[in-house]
């Protein structure tokens, strides 16, 4: 167990926004830690855990990062096998993306692969996680202010981080976030929001199409977009069409350009 003082159930919560299970930890060292305990022990998908404080959070490439406590959704959901696609981490990135839009007013735009951003800043990032019998996509978010160590492990340079406080006064309850977030997901699974469904909202999100980006993967090119499998498209120099599956990218400046 990876927790650090028990937790509570929210039933209220449960019922509210239909999931079979709502965990509120006051400290805990990883939410995607312990919805893959739950996942294993055979807790059925939907099933939400909290915290209000994540001591040993982690985002891609297995970097810590530490969640002040009350400051953000620091959350992890249980999702089922059937869930698992390549554009995974995207759907759930569109989802909380929509959520955010639709309770502040505050647009969010995406950065490929997990990155959420506002006004070019890093609000927050996904990890999806799997392993055998067990799915589960972490979120953190910041709400109330802005550490920018909180939100390092997402990217793989230190972007200015925001938090949507900064940009909006119509701040939710960080539960209510949670819920809605957890709401939102599931139901673009079940809805079957794959495939052109995701491609055309990320397009309209994507942060960095038309952009000159370096990629860890494939080198120097132009982001295009992504393919129905959700992996970035880049244009090399000679004009041929290349799939970046992972890694991180980001945009190249014209100062970077000129060196």
């Amino acid at each position: 167990m990876n927790a650090i003082y028990p937790y509570s159930l929210d039933p209220v919560r449960e019922r509210e926004y239909g999931l079979p299970r709502f965990e509120v930890w006051e400290s805990i060292k990883s939410t995607n830690d312990r919805a893959r305990e739950l996942a294993v022990e055979g807790a059925p998908r939907g099933s939400l855990v909290l915290g209000w404080e994540q001591t040993e959070g982690r985002g891609r490439h297995g970097n810590l990062w530490f969640s002040a406590a009350g400051e953000g959704v620091w959350m992890s959901l249980v999702l089922g096998a059937n869930d698992v696609t390549t554009q995974l981490p995207l759907l759930v990135g569109i989802s909380c993306a929509e959520v955010v839009e639709e309770l502040t007013g505050v647009i969010v735009s995406i950065k490929w692969p997990n990155d959420l951003m506002i006004k070019g800043r890093e609000v927050g990032g996904v990890l999806v996680e799997m392993g055998d019998g067990w799915v589960v996509a972490g979120i953190g978010i910041n709400v109330r202010r802005s550490p920018s160590e909180s939100l390092q492990a997402f990217s793989s340079r230190a972007l200015t981080a925001t938090s949507i406080a900064e940009h909006s006064d119509r701040i939710s309850e960080i539960p209510g976030f949670a819920g809605l977030f957890a709401q939102r997901i599931l139901a673009r699974l079940d809805a079957g929001k794959g495939q052109g469904g995701v491609v055309d909202s990320f397009s309209a999100r994507d942060m960095l199409r038309g952009l000159r980006v370096h990629t860890d993967e494939l080198g120097i090119g132009i982001a295009r977009g992504i393919d129905e499998c959700g992996m970035l498209l880049l244009e090399r120099e000679d004009g041929s069409i290349v799939e970046v599956r992972s890694g991180s990218v980001r945009s190249i400046t014209s100062s970077e350009e000129e060196e």
